[in-house]
């Protein structure tokens, strides 16, 4: 829905993806997207918790006295460096997602790759790289900072100072994930529609300027939000989840 430039409705590109691909059109590109997922959370979650210690070194306290804006911080710069490392495999995935076929048939990762490498250049694996990054960094900013505040906010004024459980942790996570999602989506809609495109397309964007004029003079300011209910139905149970996880894994190796 993000790259439709015209009006369209969750149910019409539903039946779109059904009448293209099939069941299978529904997880195209899932294989790359778990790829993404695994070391993109890995580093973010690394790099945060590295910043916060910095931050709070650098300013000679306690990393335990880690405030919300120091968070904010950390939780911004750990997703920029987060996804500028896996950048060009979410570029490939959102290709192969958008990818126009027949039949279902779409190419392999390999080929559509090389593709992009020898008809494009090294340069289109970063393509919409900017605003992905403006978007990312208030993103996780948000996201991680929301979800440590709330997490502290229930264990001072509703758990009596005991640990979150599970269930909290993923109303926090529930929280901060859509209202970091929602805040950033019209970045994600112009980072998308870049990624899609191909350079030497007549229609192509010539940045990241053009894709939002563009798109405020055709479909105006509600186009910078097409397909916000699935995204939201998508990154809220993820970030849930993911943070459950998280929790879990620092509990059981000892960092906290």
């Amino acid at each position: 829905m993000q790259v439709q430039t015209t009006r369209t409705t969750v149910m019409h590109a539903v039946k779109d993806i059904w009448a293209k691909g099939g069941m299978l059109g529904f997880f195209r590109g899932n294989g790359l997207n778990v790829v993404k997922v695994a070391p993109e959370s890995a580093i973010r979650f690394y790099a945060y918790e590295m910043l916060k210690e910095y931050i709070m070194k650098s300013k000679g306290e306690n990393k335990s006295e880690v405030g919300a804006s120091e968070r904010l911080v950390a939780g911004g710069l750990a997703g920029a460096v987060a996804q500028t490392a896996i950048y060009p495999i979410d570029l490939v995935k959102t290709r192969l997602q958008t990818y126009s076929c027949e039949g279902g048939k779409v190419p392999r990762i390999g080929a559509l790759s090389r593709d992009i490498l020898m008809h494009e250049g090294p340069r289109a694996f970063y393509r919409g790289l900017v605003p992905s990054l403006l978007g990312i960094i208030p993103y996780a900013g948000i996201d991680l900072a929301v979800y440590e505040t709330l997490k502290d906010v229930s264990r001072t004024y509703i758990l009596k100072d005991s640990d979150p459980g599970p269930l909290v942790q993923l109303g926090c996570g529930t929280v901060s994930g859509a209202l970091g999602a929602t805040c950033v989506y019209p970045l994600q809609v112009i980072r998308t529609r870049l990624q899609a495109q191909q350079a030497n397309s007549e229609s192509a964007y010539r940045g990241m300027s053009d894709v939002f004029w563009r798109t405020l003079q055709h479909e105006g300011v509600s186009g910078f939000y097409k397909g916000i209910l699935p995204n939201l139905l998508k990154v809220v149970p993820a970030a849930s989840i993911t943070y459950l996880v998280y929790e879990a894994m620092k509990k059981n190796l000892s960092l906290d």
